[in-house]
């Protein structure tokens, strides 16, 4: 009698899975923030760097570059090299405006413009075009050494290899001064 019942639950189930409609979205990807986590150091003090949470969909599943995609539209120096844009955002008189970040090279005795933007590896193996869904994590330094009590945020897109644009997501505010954290 069991086995009959295991049989017949086996059958149900697979009947269930069976009519279900796969998953779609658009083949353009979708983004959608879903947190900030401050690192802390093993003193418990601020380390000047957190984790961005993310999650995606995508419809067609191309999200991702292969470290050999360096011809164009890949290429250093195109415009699509980057396939998570980034941008650091800064609280000027209340308003979040786009601001570079700078630091300083040593070598060259000068000021660099900090690029917070990445390239992200392939979600899946396999070309043929199917739905994904999921969460990534990214971590970047979020305290600027020239004025390290800041109120920041950053703007995010992302990009798939057909260079299909996601939307555009803003974190919540960041605090980088201790005590405006410790308020929060």
């Amino acid at each position: 009698m069991k086995t009959r019942n295991l049989i017949a639950s086996f059958f149900v189930a697979l009947a269930v899975c069976a009519c279900q409609k796969p998953v779609e979205y658009p083949v353009e990807p979708h983004i959608a923030y879903e947190g900030f986590t401050y690192l802390m150091n093993p003193d418990s003090t601020f380390s000047g760097e957190g984790v961005i949470t993310i999650s995606y969909t995508d419809g067609d599943g191309d999200l991702g570059l292969d470290d050999a995609d360096t011809l164009p539209p890949f290429g250093l120096n195109d415009a699509h090299y980057y396939n998570m844009v980034i941008d650091y955002m800064k609280s000027v008189n209340g308003e979040f405006v786009k601001t570079p970040l700078l630091s300083w090279n040593v070598q060259t005795q000068t000021y660099d413009t900090v690029s917070f933007s990445a390239r992200f590896h392939r979600l899946r193996d396999s070309d043929e075009p199917k739905a994904i869904s999921g969460t990534m994590e990214y971590k970047l330094t979020v305290q600027n050494p020239l004025s390290p009590d800041d109120t920041i945020k950053f703007e995010i897109h992302i990009l798939d290899r057909a260079l299909h644009e996601s939307n555009v997501i803003q974190t919540e505010p960041i605090y980088t001064d201790p005590m405006l954290r410790k308020q929060i």
